[in-house]
């Protein structure tokens, strides 16, 4: 599941006379940047996954701690990163081949994120959190999904 923030635009705070070209200028420009934000999506992408269960994953220095428990191919888990830590932590997840399946955002210490992930496939992921030296450190751990 990836998230969406929404900000507002205050067009009316300008320092130009009411109704001068700078005023009009933010004003489409906002409009413009609304109507691009809407863009790009098409009715044929498939909505995201519900997941089937929540996993918490405590992230301090070095390490994750947390009980995936048994994992099925098919299965969409959804990873809720606790920074229990003194420094910013993140959490990602990887197949088997290294490839990114999900991330959450950097998170500040007392922060908490989440990542959903399905896992399509059987076999060894990994969970690292990839900041600074955090994995040369050896904060990473394994996963092994199996076969339904």
């Amino acid at each position: 599941m990836w998230w969406t923030s929404r900000s507002t635009v205050d067009v009316a705070s300008t320092d130009q006379p009411r109704g001068g070209n700078r005023h009009r200028l933010a004003t489409i420009a906002v409009v413009g940047v609304l109507a691009l934000a809407g863009c790009g999506g098409s009715d044929d992408e498939p909505a995201a996954a519900t997941p089937d269960r929540s996993v918490e994953v405590t992230a301090t220095e070095y390490a994750f701690a947390g009980d995936p428990g048994e994992i099925i191919a098919g299965d969409t888990i959804n990873f809720v990163l606790v920074n229990a830590g003194q420094v910013d932590h993140s959490l990602q997840v990887l197949n088997a081949d290294g490839r990114r399946l999900g991330e959450t955002s950097r998170i500040s210490p007392g922060g908490r994120a989440d990542v959903t992930v399905t896992f399509d496939d059987a076999g060894p992921y990994r969970l690292i959190c990839d900041i600074d030296d955090h994995l040369s450190r050896g904060q990473s751990a394994g996963l092994t999904v199996i076969d339904g």
